[in-house]
């Protein structure tokens, strides 16, 4: 196949000794009508010098500052692909990965298709599908390893046409830097009436956020709360909004006195921080809503469709 039908697009911050892994696995693929592009965001680590001088048929494209993971829309442009794979730098492709991904998303009622999720390290299933709840409170779901093809809510690594990244203009929301970026993407999917399909024989092994480890836990709790809910904000209809809004704000409280009980003060208060900043920084989030909703083709009912409060209580259900 000489025309590229897959513009595959590697996120990497400071993350030199991760790449020869993705890039070979993706050059080991069955599937060869591909492109690699390399997003750097302002690296200080070699990065840029070491995919210059060994992998030269990979496009690099350097942001002059760390723009997180949604860095990614910088490199949207070159894209020749009819599909998007969009990556972290800490991850190895199965060799039929790509393949199955693509088999998957051709149906018209598809916009993105999810891989499975082992651990690089001990090959234990790490992801077997997400869950969403009506709180706004997300995560992977683990499961016993019987993995079946369905319906999920987002992933954060994935495969996606490029006419619905087109449509929107960018691929994940450019204020979100990181956390709840992958929702955000997924339920503006649904929001469009479209689905994300997982793909439990599209495997990748993941290293579990390596670049990220030593991003403070406070830090963490503010953006995944802050974003989560101008995702809440921007998604569902007012009718929603005014029913959940109570729900969400409530399990917020109950994280945030858990936290207090532990002692954990700095993640209390990053959680409020975000609620402060919603709330004094409306007029902004009503923007980004009037943006979101003119791609608006499907009903609360089918966005909510693959949210379920299953998972919610469990031990750890938030950062």
């Amino acid at each position: 196949m000489s025309k590229i039908s897959v513009s595959i697009i590697i996120a990497n911050y400071n993350g030199k000794n991760l790449l020869k892994t993705i890039i070979d696995s993706i050059k080991s693929s069955s599937f060869k009508s591909y492109e690699i592009m390399i997003v750097d965001n302002a690296s200080t680590d070699g990065s840029r010098q070491f995919v210059k001088k060994h992998y030269k048929d990979v496009k690099l494209i350097a942001n002059k500052r760390n723009l997180g993971y949604s860095g990614i829309n910088s490199a949207l442009k070159y894209c020749k692909g009819r599909y998007i794979l969009f990556l972290n730098n800490d991850i190895e492709l199965d060799k039929n990965c790509i393949k199955n991904l693509v088999a998957a998303v051709e149906p018209e009622d598809v916009a993105m298709s999810a891989p499975k999720l082992i651990n690089f390290y001990d090959n234990n299933l790490k992801s077997n599908g997400t869950w969403v709840s009506r709180a706004f409170y997300n995560g992977h779901i683990k499961g016993n390893g019987n993995s079946i093809a369905k319906e999920i809510p987002y992933l954060g690594v994935g495969l996606i046409k490029k006419e619905f990244v087109g449509m929107f203009g960018y691929l994940f929301d450019p204020d979100y830097f990181i956390y709840a970026e992958d929702l955000d993407l997924g339920l503006r999917i649904r929001l469009n009436g479209k689905k994300t399909m997982f793909v439990p024989n599209a495997i990748m092994y993941h290293m579990h956020a390596v670049t990220m480890q030593h991003t403070s836990k406070a830090f963490t709790a503010y953006l995944m709360e802050r974003n989560l809910l101008m995702t809440f904000f921007k998604i569902l209809s007012i009718k929603n909004i005014i029913l959940y809004l109570p729900y969400a704000l409530f399990i917020r409280s109950i994280a945030m006195l858990r936290d207090l009980a532990i002692l954990r003060i700095n993640l209390a208060l990053s959680r409020l921080r975000a609620i402060l900043f919603i709330l004094l920084n409306f007029g902004f989030v009503l923007k980004k809503r009037m943006q979101v909703q003119k791609f608006r083709k499907a009903n609360d009912s089918y966005i909510l469709k693959v949210f379920s409060e299953k998972y919610l209580f469990k031990p750890k259900f938030i950062v």
